[in-house]
């Protein structure tokens, strides 16, 4: 048979059990969604710009501005990233997309040309990548 104090103390740990949840991660956050659809449509806007273009005048300089502007923009969804607790996944996948954007745009800018090929594999990585961070995100729902 159970004492009193037995008893107390086992309801004390049960109420303290129960009151304490383990977040491992963090909330789904609509703004993350919105900034990487944002991003996502002006990937896929330079990319098409840039193969209106003959490929001997897709020169990394004329679309300077616009690579620059992902840019702001990755770089911003990243720090916004690190800010949220429990998301290290998301963090990742966001700094992942953040190097990939550096390395291209460094790419483009050396050879200061893009073939048709290297264009439609670029979209489909950034397609991929940013779909993975969505879904990443909708399943914190």
């Amino acid at each position: 048979m159970m004492k009193k104090q037995d008893i107390g103390l086992f309801a004390a740990i049960l109420i303290l059990l129960c009151g304490c949840s383990l977040k491992l991660v963090d909330t789904y956050d609509q703004q993350t969604v919105m900034e990487l659809q944002t991003i996502e449509q002006n990937i896929e806007r330079l990319y098409l710009n840039i193969q209106m273009q003959k490929e001997k005048e897709r020169q990394y300089q004329l679309y300077t501005k616009q690579y620059i502007d992902i840019d702001i923009n990755i770089r911003a969804l990243e720090r916004r990233q690190a800010r949220r607790e429990n998301n290290q996944e998301t963090l990742e996948q966001t700094q992942i997309l953040a190097q990939l954007w550096q390395q291209d745009m460094k790419a483009h800018q050396r050879k200061d040309v893009l073939s048709d090929f290297l264009i439609k594999r670029r979209q489909e990585q950034y397609r991929q990548l940013i779909d993975t961070i969505l879904r990443g995100e909708f399943a914190k729902r």
